[in-house]
C-alpha cells in the first residue's frame, strides 16, 4: 500500500499531472512523484484550517489496516470488559433484594465473590486492552515519523528555503506524539464509550423507563457542548502548534549561528525576542485552555443533575413500591459506571481536537509533491561517464532572469572552470547539473542524455559535490570525510585526507580523525572546513567532481598544494572549477567568463589573456594585488 496516499484526504493540492514510482525505504513503501504544483507558502501550511470532521481521520486509516487483528482484539476486549463491569452492578442489586427479602441464606456472600471474581477478571481485559492500545499507538506513531523523514529527504532544496526548520521539527516530534495520542487513549476512550452506553442504556431502559429517559437524554448534553466548543478549540489548537514551530525556529537559528549572535553582541536582543515569542505560546495555549477548562466543569455539572434527578425520582417510585430498593440500586450502579466515561469524554475530546489539528500539519506537509523526481521517462541507467553539455539553458528565479541561452560542452574526463561577478549564475549552473533545479527553457544532458532522463541516485552519486556553504554533521572527521560512501577504506579515506591537505592539521586534533567536531563543525575553522568538505568529495571517487567557490577560505599557499595534489585526481575526470580567483582555475582545460546570465568570454587562459578582454582585466588587477600584498 502506498505510504505517501495515507495522507491524501487532508489538505488535497490541486490536481496535477503527475509520474509515480515506489521504492523501497525501510520497509516503507514511498511514493516520488515528478510534478510542479502550485508554489507553497508557509501561512497556508501553517494556519489555514478546515473545521475538523472524522474524514480528518481518513490518512489514519492504511495505517490501522495494518493492525486489523489487533484492533478487533482491543474492540473485543473492550466488550468483554464493558459486560463483565455491567454484571457488578446487577449482583448487587441481587444482594440486596436478598438481605431485604429476611431469609438471604449464603446468597449475598457468594454474590460478593461473585463482584470480586468479576473485577478481577475486567482487570485482566483492561489490562490487555490499554497494552494493545499502547503497543499500537506507539507502532503508527514510529511508521509516520519514519514516513514524514523519508518523505523530507525527498523534498527539493526549494521545500526547505520555504520552511522553517523550527517547525519542520515541532511537526516531526510535537505533532506527531499529539496524533499517537489521539490513536491510543482518544480512540480507545471513544470505542469503550460508545460501547458502554448503548449496553447500559439499554439494561436501564429494561429496568425503568423513566428513569432511564432522563439519563439517556440529559448526557448526551455533553456531546452537543463538545461539538460547539471543539471546532473553536481546534482552530486555537492549531495556533499554539504554529507557535511552538515558531519557537523552535528561533532556538535552531540562536544555537546554529551562536557565533554570529556572540560576534554582534545581540544575545540582549535575542533573548528579548525568544521570550516575546515564548509569551505569545503562553498566550496561545491559555486561550485554549480556556476553551478545555469548560469542558470538564459542565461534564460534571450535568452528570449531577441527572444525578439528583433519578435519586428524587427513583426513590419516589421505591417508595410507592413500583421499583425495589435493590434494582433501584443497580440502576445507579449503571449510572455511576456511565458517569466517567461521559467526564473523561470531554478529556477525549481535547485528544482528538489536538491530535486531528496536529494530524492535519502533518499531511499538508506529506501532501507536498517532490518537484524533481523520477518520471515515466526515466532510463534504466547505471552509472556516467561525465559528459557534460548545455544546450540554450535559461533560468530565472522569482521572474528575474539568472542563466540566459547558455551553452557549452565539457567532453568526458576533462575540466571546466567558471568565473564572474557574484549572481552571474555560476552556483546555478551547478544546481542544474545536479538537478537541484530543472532549466526552463533548454536541455542540460549528461553523456548526450538529458539529465531529467537518468536517475536521480544515479546522477548525484556519480557527482562528487563542494558547496560554497560546507556543512558539516556533528560527527567525526572520519565520519565526515567518509560521509556516502558504504564501506570506506582506509587507503582511500588516507589519500582522500592528504589531497585535500586535511592532513596538515591532523596533530591540531586530540583525537585526530577521531575528534569529533561539533555542530556544523563549529570547532574548525573556514579553511579546515572547505578542506573536510574537498576530501568527502574526493573520498566518492566520483565520474564528475564539483568545486564550487571551494578554495575561498584558504590561502593561497594551502591552496596550491591542494590544487597539486588535485592533479592526478582530476585526470580522467570530469571537473568544474567555479571561483574568484584566477590562480585556481588558470589550468584548466576550458573557462567560461559569465556575464549578466551570458558566456561573456571562453576558452584556455593563455588566449583569454591574449585577448585582452575581462577575463585578462581580472587576470591584471589580481596579480597587482598579490604584488601590494607581498610589498
Amino acid at each position: 500500500m502506498r505510504r505517501h496516499a495515507r495522507f491524501a484526504e487532508i489538505g488535497q493540492l490541486a490536481p496535477v499531472k503527475s509520474a509515480q514510482r515506489r521504492s523501497k525505504a525501510d520497509g516503507a513503501s514511498v511514493i516520488i512523484s515528478g510534478t510542479l504544483p502550485a508554489r507553497m507558502r508557509y501561512d497556508r501550511l501553517c494556519y489555514k484550517q478546515e473545521i475538523p470532521s472524522v474524514t480528518q481521520l481518513k490518512p489514519l486509516l492504511p495505517y490501522l489496516a495494518h493492525y486489523k487483528t489487533a484492533l478487533a482484539g482491543m474492540v473485543g476486549m473492550i466488550i468483554v470488559g464493558t459486560l463483565l463491569s455491567l454484571w457488578q452492578p446487577r449482583l448487587l442489586g441481587m444482594a440486596v433484594d436478598s438481605l431485604q427479602s429476611g431469609h438471604p441464606g449464603d446468597q449475598p456472600y457468594w454474590l460478593a465473590v461473585g463482584i470480586v471474581g468479576l473485577a478481577a477478571v475486567q482487570g485482566g481485559f483492561t489490562f490487555g486492552m490499554r497494552f494493545i492500545s499502547g503497543r499500537l499507538s506507539r507502532r503508527i506513531e514510529y511508521e509516520m515519523r519514519r514516513d514524514l523523514f523519508v518523505h523530507l529527504e525527498r523534498m527539493p532544496q526549494s521545500f526547505f528555503g520555504e520552511m522553517h526548520t523550527g517547525d519542520l521539527m515541532a511537526r516531526a516530534t510535537n505533532d506527531l506524539s499529539a496524533v499517537r495520542m489521539l490513536l491510543g487513549p482518544a480512540i480507545m476512550n471513544s470505542v469503550n464509550t460508545a460501547i458502554l452506553f448503548l449496553i447500559a442504556a439499554g439494561l436501564m431502559l429494561a429496568l425503568d423507563t423513566q428513569l432511564a429517559l432522563i439519563a439517556v437524554i440529559a448526557l448526551p448534553l455533553v456531546s452537543v457542548a463538545f461539538t460547539v466548543i471543539g471546532r473553536k478549540m481546534h482552530d486555537r489548537y492549531e495556533r499554539v502548534q504554529a507557535q511552538f514551530g515558531a519557537i523552535s525556529t528561533r532556538a535552531q537559528e540562536n544555537f546554529s549561528g551562536i557565533r554570529v549572535v556572540k560576534a554582534y553582541a545581540q544575545e540582549d536582543y535575542e533573548i528579548t525576542r525568544f521570550k516575546q515569542s515564548s509569551r505569545e505560546y503562553v498566550d496561545r495555549n491559555m486561550a485554549y485552555q480556556r476553551l478545555s477548562g469548560l469542558l470538564w466543569p459542565f461534564t460534571a455539572l450535568v452528570s449531577g443533575i441527572t444525578a439528583a434527578l433519578i435519586l428524587y425520582i427513583g426513590s419516589s417510585e421505591v417508595i410507592a413500591g413500583h421499583i425495589t430498593l435493590g434494582r433501584f440500586i443497580e440502576f445507579n450502579g449503571y449510572l455511576a459506571i456511565l458517569s466517567w466515561p461521559m467526564i473523561a469524554f470531554g478529556w477525549t475530546v481535547n485528544l482528538y481536537q489536538q491530535g486531528v489539528a496536529s494530524l492535519s500539519r502533518v499531511s499538508k506537509i506529506m501532501n507536498e509533491l517532490p518537484m524533481i523526481a523520477d518520471g515515466p521517462d526515466t532510463l534504466p541507467i547505471k552509472a556516467i561517464k561525465g559528459a557534460i553539455e548545455f544546450r540554450d539553458v535559461s533560468l530565472a528565479y522569482g521572474g528575474r532572469p539568472v542563466l540566459q541561452g547558455l551553452s557549452f560542452h565539457v567532453p568526458a574526463g576533462r575540466s571546466l572552470a567558471i568565473l564572474g561577478a557574484t549572481g552571474v549564475g555560476k552556483t546555478s549552473i551547478v544546481n542544474l547539473i545536479c538537478r537541484v533545479h530543472e532549466a526552463q527553457q533548454g536541455q542540460v544532458l549528461i553523456d548526450g542524455t538529458d539529465v531529467r532522463r537518468i536517475p536521480l541516485a544515479v546522477l548525484r552519486g556519480n557527482i562528487g559535490l563542494v558547496p560554497q556553504d560546507t556543512f558539516l554533521f556533528s560527527l567525526s572527521l572520519h565520519e565526515n570525510v567518509a560521509f556516502g560512501v558504504e564501506q570506506p577504506e582506509a587507503g582511500r579515506l588516507a589519500q582522500a585526507v592528504t589531497v585535500a591537505r586535511l592532513s596538515n592539521d591532523i596533530d591540531q586534533f586530540p583525537g585526530g580523525l577521531d575528534t569529533v567536531i561539533g555542530e556544523r563543525g563549529v570547532t574548525l575553522s573556514g579553511g579546515q572546513k572547505q578542506r573536510t568538505a574537498i576530501a568527502r568529495a574526493v573520498m566518492r571517487d566520483p565520474a564528475i567532481l564539483i568545486l564550487d567557490d571551494a578554495l575561498s577560505s584558504i590561502d593561497t599557499q594551502t591552496q596550491a598544494q591542494i590544487l597539486s595534489g588535485l592533479g592526478h585526481v582530476l585526470a580522467g575526470r570530469t571537473s568544474i572549477l567555479i571561483a574568484h580567483r584566477i590562480s585556481t582555475v588558470k589550468a584548466a582545460d576550458h573557462i567560461l567568463v559569465l556575464d549578466d546570465g551570458r558566456v561573456a568570454e571562453e576558452g584556455c587562459h593563455t588566449d583569454l589573456v591574449a585577448r585582452g578582454g575581462l577575463y585578462a582585466q581580472m587576470y591584471r588587477r589580481e596579480l597587482l594585488t598579490q604584488e601590494l600584498q607581498v610589498d
